[in-house]
């Protein structure tokens, strides 16, 4: 083991030595460029030492347990939901492993924290330079590396696979447009994904993209997708009535519930709803952007279009909010981690975005879960398998914008017996699609059986 150790340390590894050049090239605008994340944007400032290498005591001390440290890396909120599943039916088939979360993003971090994951760690995941990644291979020790959907550094793979670390992409997909920009780059992602011991694929089309950029094929296998087998929230009628009466809807008010909005989604859903009004006078809408630091411009916005703003970040913060007052409608701004899956129980119909704007959109299945129709734009590249599985079943509509979508609400919202029909085909969809996470917890059992760092 102290072999494979100072290989990558001494940058034995062409493709390490060159990518290492490169960012030496590099770091000039690189530190700019940081300095401005951390400065400035604030984006990296949370952890900051520990994207710099520097894991807590606690986390470092587990490399000296006899069981093995297995390490997780979910970038942000959508990866930790694909995550869970995964990790619930892992801790079943290797309850002594000693398992650590990495996340990127705070909202991620936020997320795993709230969920109350299995894990014995939290921590940021640390910049890909190579000081920084051997410090934290130094600290953990890690037998084997699982990595989320299509995230993939060279420096932390190429340390993996040099000190004897198993590696794995779990849940494993490449969207359109990530798979025209990697071909860009071929020899890079050939060179990474060359030293992946296993990827668990989706479908059959990202299988085809990871051997095409250059994964061994004997190292793809196709499993299925982990987001099926998340735990939905259940949530009772007392607690959506609670719900209700906290956001001033009405028992029996029809509610619209906007999902992970991005900016220019917001204006076309707030267009919609002026739509929807004259004929569905009751009418709520409930706006949950995907980055909660928008929430003041969406607050300006709403009160342009002349409704009252309920936010519920404010709100349970102790913030009075104002009540409802004369025929005045209100909209809640849905600012909080954590609490959309739950808030999609109270909708009588689901939009869910960042697929009017071109970012690939959001997760379908938590409001399917619920039981509620659901309507996406055109750009929802990002599931595209989830999309195919749930435009067969009929579970999911497409609109492209205003008008079409207030056109298929309001259809929606005059026929009881659509509603009905959509709540009785999106469980018999989930149902069927589930029990991906157990099949790729038992391939990750397997890989660590066989990791040399076992010994």
């Amino acid at each position: 083991m102290a072999k494979v150790d100072s290989e990558v340390k001494s940058g034995r590894d062409p493709g390490t030595w060159l990518y290492n050049l490169l960012l030496g090239l590099l770091s000039p605008v690189l530190l700019v460029w940081l300095a401005w994340r951390v400065l400035v944007s604030g984006k990296s400032r949370p952890g900051l030492g520990e994207r710099m290498g520097i894991l807590p005591a606690s986390v470092a001390r587990l490399k000296n347990s006899e069981d093995p440290v297995v390490w997780f890396q979910a970038v942000s909120v959508g990866e930790v939901a694909a995550l869970q599943p995964i990790l619930d039916a892992f801790r079943i088939k290797e309850p002594f492993a000693r398992v650590v979360l990495s996340t990127t993003t705070p909202t991620g971090r936020q997320m795993a924290e709230k969920q109350a994951l299995d894990v014995e760690a939290l921590f940021y995941f640390p910049f890909d330079l190579l000081p920084v990644v051997e410090r934290v291979f130094d600290a953990l020790a890690p037998a084997l590396l699982v990595m989320v959907e299509s995230e993939m550094w060279p420096n932390v793979i190429a340390a993996a696979a040099s000190r004897g670390t198993r590696t794995c992409i779990v849940n494993a997909r490449f969207g359109d447009a990530a798979f025209r920009r990697a071909k860009l780059v071929r020899p890079v992602y050939r060179w990474m994904l060359s030293k992946i011991d296993l990827i668990c694929a989706q479908s059959h089309t990202d299988a085809e993209r990871f051997v095409a950029l250059g994964a061994k094929p004997e190292h793809v296998c196709v499993l299925g997708n982990s987001k099926f087998d998340e735990r939905f929230p259940e949530v009772s009628e007392a607690e959506a009535a609670k719900m209700r009466q906290e956001f001033g809807f009405g028992d029996e008010d029809p509610v619209l519930v906007a999902g992970s909005t991005h900016p220019g989604e917001d204006e076309i859903l707030l267009e919609a709803f002026c739509r929807l009004l004259p004929r569905f006078g009751t009418l709520r809408l409930v706006l949950a952007p995907r980055h909660p630091e928008r929430s003041d411009q969406i607050h300006e916005l709403v009160e342009k279009f002349g409704f009252q703003v309920y936010r519920r970040s404010h709100a349970k913060a102790g913030q009075p909010q104002p009540e409802p007052v004369g025929p005045q409608a209100r909209v809640v701004i849905l600012d909080t981690i954590g609490e959309l899956a739950r808030v999609y129980a109270l909708a009588t119909v689901v939009f869910v975005g960042g697929s009017l704007v071109r970012k690939g959109g959001h997760n379908i299945l938590q409001p399917i879960a619920q039981g509620k129709p659901v309507l996406t734009g055109p750009h929802m590249h990002n599931f595209r398998g989830i999309m195919t599985i749930a435009q067969e079943a009929g579970v999911v509509e497409v609109v492209h914008n205003s008008r079409e979508l207030s056109e298929a609400i309001g259809r929606l919202l005059r026929s009881s017996e659509e509603l009905a029909s959509w709540h009785e085909r999106g469980l018999a969809m989930l149902a069927e699609q589930r029990g991906a996470s157990e099949r790729m917890a038992s391939a990750l059992s397997k890989l660590l059986e066989d990791s040399p760092r076992q010994s």
